[in-house]
């Protein structure tokens, strides 16, 4: 089992497994070396333990049992963290920056999983590579696992969401030029950059959906105003990351940015963006990247994670 990625050689159709704000969801695709065919799809609310038997019962149902499987674990499980690797080679990497992370977390060392994969040279230090290190608690992956042992899947790896979204960039036909995806959740988001399907950039947006909503505005005073300073914030934020991107990576300003599909519905999100940010914003279709009947998708919209799981292919670096 591959932690945080790693290679995989299957060629048959995917499972992906995320643990979502609000529950399970559950995706299975084919046809990875085209466009990826979405067999089915579920969303059980819930928590992770409530919903083990359902998910079971439902990869039986479907003949998926065995099949490929890869977790996605939940924001805010876990820390990502920028460093700049020891020169090492890759495959010693991992145990290298170890003792990097041990003032970052705020448990003990030894009950951490770490991984690490590169992104981009950081051209303001004179060439400097830059790594992402992500650390988790053993007990964190292992309820991912679990979840998934329990479902009879053949584990393959256990991702996070920024790795699962990355999958979902590299469909997009912007990629080759540099793309950037939008994640809200509830609470919080995500925003990442990438390129040549290589996950260049991730920074986290510290609030969600729901102060961001229209049904937010009308429960506060002055909630019209708070709502319009919070989508200004969240510009502030978006071009800030893009920014970085291009000093620090020397890079063209990315081709477009996305914003995917919200469990809570906001329409003035995207009108609001596209007048405060230079950068093309566009809404995510998901049809236009995987094919699928018009419920399995709507539904795969709501596990979007799980859809980025089950597109993980074989990558180098990773």
């Amino acid at each position: 089992m591959k932690i945080f990625g790693g290679k995989s050689s299957s060629t048959g159709g995917t499972t992906g497994i995320s643990l979502e704000e609000s529950g399970v969801g559950l995706v299975h695709l084919t046809g990875m070396q085209d466009k990826p065919v979405l067999v089915g799809c579920e969303f059980f609310e819930g928590e992770a333990i409530d919903c083990e038997e359902r998910l079971q019962e439902e990869v039986k149902r479907r003949g998926w049992v065995r099949s490929r499987g890869v977790g996605v674990i939940g924001f805010g499980s876990y820390g990502l963290f920028q460093i700049a690797p020891p020169a090492v080679p890759d495959a010693e990497l991992r145990d290298a920056v170890r003792w990097q992370v041990k003032d970052l977390i705020d448990y003990p060392l030894d009950e951490a999983i770490v991984d690490v994969f590169r992104v981009g040279v950081d051209n303001r230090r004179e060439g400097a590579k830059n790594a992402y290190v992500v650390a988790a608690r053993e007990s964190v992956v292992q309820k991912q696992a679990g979840l998934m042992r329990h479902a009879r899947l053949k584990i393959d790896a256990i991702d996070i969401p920024e790795l699962s979204l990355r999958n979902i960039a590299a469909r997009l036909p912007e990629d080759a030029r540099g793309v950037s995806l939008l994640y809200l959740g509830d609470d919080q988001g995500v925003i990442i950059v990438c390129r040549g399907g290589r996950l260049q950039l991730a920074r986290d947006i510290p609030f969600g959906t729901s102060s961001l909503s229209g049904e937010a505005a009308s429960l506060e005073a002055g909630g019209f105003d708070e709502t319009q300073e919070r989508l200004s914030l969240l510009a502030l934020d978006i071009q800030r990351s893009l920014d970085f991107y291009e000093s620090s990576f020397r890079q063209t300003p990315v081709a477009a940015l996305y914003l995917l599909p919200t469990a809570t519905p906001l329409p003035e999100l995207l009108p609001a963006l596209q007048a405060r940010l230079g950068t093309p914003v566009k809404s995510f279709v998901l049809g236009e990247i995987i094919s699928g009947e018009g419920q399995d998708l709507e539904t795969a919209e709501r596990c979007l994670l799980a859809v980025g799981a089950a597109l993980r292919n074989d990558r180098e670096g990773l």
